[in-house]
């Protein structure tokens, strides 16, 4: 049975690769992708959703804009250097089949409500601000959802936003408090596992001689940080997380997340007053780059 789930995402070079490969791989009955801010600016990152589906030719999955600034901070700095300024370093995808929808949270909840108990999971790709909404605003639904999975944080690797802080959790904190926080099972994919997953320029030559198969190489093309291998393929770890999570390491850790003024806000904290939360503490890279391969056939 395909797992029904929404993505919550900020499309970025590796937020892509992980949408073409929830698409393609054929595990995944996708509502809906919700967008926010996150990496490049929400008018940009709601363009790169829905110009994936245009490209996969899924004009029946919606596309809703979420919020464009953190909870109670200011929006951080683009990270144009990564991503480039449009989110993709240059490659172009088709416009968009449908005009956006307005209001995530509101979308979410909706959702949620509509659908079994336990029966849609949350893949959440970029900061959490569009879920701690539904979390503060809509408590009726949030035991409804089966499981949050969050790319985010880091345990005991150096952080890429401040020095032990994660750029998803930095770039919302208090989002990032409320979700950890809430009764929902939430499951964490620090950056000391996403390190790990590479691919590297044989892998990328590699890959199925398919559409997205193409489109993926592409994209993994731009995200090669030396000409060999890419940078860290962050937010499919989270698509691969729900599909085989044997791939990772899971531990059960009481966390807590460091909402101060300091670079390292949004740092995760182990904290034994905090809330019990699931985190990948290593993962076996051969599996995942093998698993995420078969998305692209």
């Amino acid at each position: 049975m395909k797992k029904r789930v929404i993505i919550d995402t900020d499309p970025g070079l590796d937020d892509a690769i992980a949408i073409l490969f929830a698409l393609g791989s054929g595990q995944f009955d996708v509502l809906g992708i919700t967008t926010i801010a996150g990496n490049i600016g929400l008018d940009r990152t709601t363009t790169n959703a829905g110009g994936l589906l245009a490209f996969m030719n899924r004009g029946d999955i919606p596309v809703i804009r979420g919020t464009d600034i953190p909870l109670t901070r200011e929006l951080q700095d683009l990270v144009a250097m990564v991503h480039g300024m449009d989110g993709l370093k240059g490659i172009e995808l088709p416009d968009p089949i449908k005009a956006p929808l307005e209001g995530a949270p509101e979308w979410i909840a909706r959702m949620l409500a509509e659908s079994e108990p336990g029966s849609i999971d949350i893949l959440a790709l970029g900061p959490l601000t569009n879920i701690a909404h539904v979390v503060t605003e809509h408590p009726e639904v949030i035991e409804r959802i089966g499981e949050i999975i969050v790319m985010g944080g880091t345990i005991n690797a150096p952080g890429n936003s401040g020095p032990s802080s994660e750029f998803n959790f930095a770039s919302d904190p208090e989002a990032a408090s409320v979700v950890i926080g809430s009764p929902v099972k939430v499951t964490i994919i620090p950056l000391d596992v996403t390190r790990q997953v590479r691919a590297d320029i044989d892998y990328v030559a590699a890959l199925p001689d398919t559409p997205h198969g193409r489109l993926a190489g592409e994209l993994l093309g731009v995200y090669l940080h030396d000409g060999r291998q890419s940078r860290p393929l962050h937010d499919p770890c989270v698509m691969l997380a729900a599909i085989d999570p044997t791939i990772f390491k899971i531990e059960n850790m009481k966390l807590d997340i460091d909402l101060g003024d300091d670079p390292d806000a949004g740092r995760l904290l182990v904290d034994r007053r905090g809330k019990p939360v699931d985190v990948a503490l290593g993962v076996d890279a051969e599996r995942a780059l093998a698993l995420l391969r078969t998305g692209f056939v």
